[in-house]
């Protein structure tokens, strides 16, 4: 059992269909319409609501930040990847892996699930080895998004990008400085990803085997964007042409 802390994240576990949560653990004395609402659906669904004092959360999680609610829930189950390339919707707002070498920051994973849920990505990999893994901090994070979402982990990125490429997928890699303005590419394709570790970027072997490197223009002289925030912007720049392609052809 893992537990899983705050009012989003437990909120889209009870809202998804058989709810992995075994029980709910909440602060004594905490109220309010969210956690109302979290335990009028629990009950509905037959998930066990305990009231315990706030001091019992902060050993269980480890943390303060829990918000004053646990879920408790079996272990996080990774997706396999050619389950992720099947069930992938090529017909979404674009058709694009995010490849994550080396994120180490736990808060950078979860905003990267967040963002590749919300811009319309098929799924999320990540390594096993000096990386991040999905935990109770990451699932906070990304606002239980990484329950929504295929997170897949390999043992070999750079494996996983040539198995990519001979699906179709052209890939596409975030650099700093030097690779081509995101606002002169064409990303109208199958697309993959690759962010790199928040220190040292993509490694050099992984940045052989991308197709295009790609660099977000900045107004202000300085290194670089957080790898998270990077995510986010590049991914929309990837919607943005999807949907102008979407309307062309509508038009």
């Amino acid at each position: 059992m893992e537990a899983v802390y705050g009012i989003n994240p437990i909120k889209v576990l009870l809202a998804s269909q058989g709810t992995p949560l075994k029980r709910i653990i909440v602060a004594e004395g905490r109220s309010g319409p969210s956690v109302k609402e979290i335990v009028d659906i629990a009950r509905r669904k037959k998930v066990p609501v305990e009231w315990r004092r706030r001091q019992c959360l902060d050993e269980l999680t480890g943390r303060t930040d829990h918000q004053g609610i646990v879920g408790f829930r079996d272990s996080f189950v990774y997706a396999d990847l050619d389950v992720l390339l099947q069930n992938r919707n090529p017909c979404m707002s674009h058709d694009l892996i995010l490849i994550l070498d080396g994120i180490l920051d736990p808060q950078n994973l979860g905003s990267i699930i967040r963002s590749a849920h919300c811009l319309g990505a098929n799924g999320v990999v990540i390594p096993v080895d000096r990386a991040a893994s999905v935990t109770p901090t990451v699932m906070k994070s990304s606002a239980g998004s990484a329950d929504q979402l295929p997170i897949v982990r390999v043992t070999n990125v750079s494996r996983t990008i040539d198995h990519l490429k001979d699906r179709g997928f052209w890939v596409f890699g975030a650099e700093a400085h030097g690779g081509k303005d995101i606002r002169e590419h064409n990303f109208n394709v199958p697309a993959v990803l690759v962010l790199g570790s928040e220190d040292r970027g993509i490694r050099p072997l992984v940045k052989r085997k991308c197709d295009f490197l790609v660099t977000i223009p900045m107004a202000a002289k300085f290194d670089s964007f957080n790898v998270a925030v990077a995510a986010g912007i590049i991914q929309y720049a990837f919607l943005l042409h999807r949907m102008a392609k979407i309307s062309d052809s509508e038009g």
